[in-house]
């Protein structure tokens, strides 16, 4: 197993993934390959650019994890994969800047 870099409530990054504790509602994990990554921006969010999205998605561009906390946070980090769905993921981590200079380095 590698080592794991950044861990909190909803994620987990390692040297060679990104895992999601709560990808759907509060369960299911899910563990996506980091070499799947294209490119890692920060985003604000406002009413209609996701902060009021617990999970999910509305289209079949974007997917938000699970996170009850996200209407109180004002930036995301969107990893742009090369998934044919859901080509942009969209993390709210508790420790943003940490979690964000973790990813930038991998990525």
């Amino acid at each position: 197993m590698s080592k794991i870099l950044y861990s909190d409530k909803h994620i987990q990054i390692f040297e060679d993934k990104l895992r999601f504790k709560s990808w759907c509602l509060p369960w299911g994990k899910k563990d996506v390959k980091l070499s799947h990554v294209k490119k890692i921006s920060e985003k604000k969010m406002g009413l209609f650019s996701g902060r009021l999205r617990i999970s999910g998605s509305n289209n079949f561009r974007d997917w938000f994890h699970f996170d009850a906390t996200r209407p109180a946070k004002k930036k995301a980090i969107v990893l742009e994969t090369d998934f044919h769905v859901y080509k942009r993921l969209w993390i709210t981590p508790e420790k943003h800047n940490i979690a964000f200079n973790v990813l930038k380095k991998l990525i």
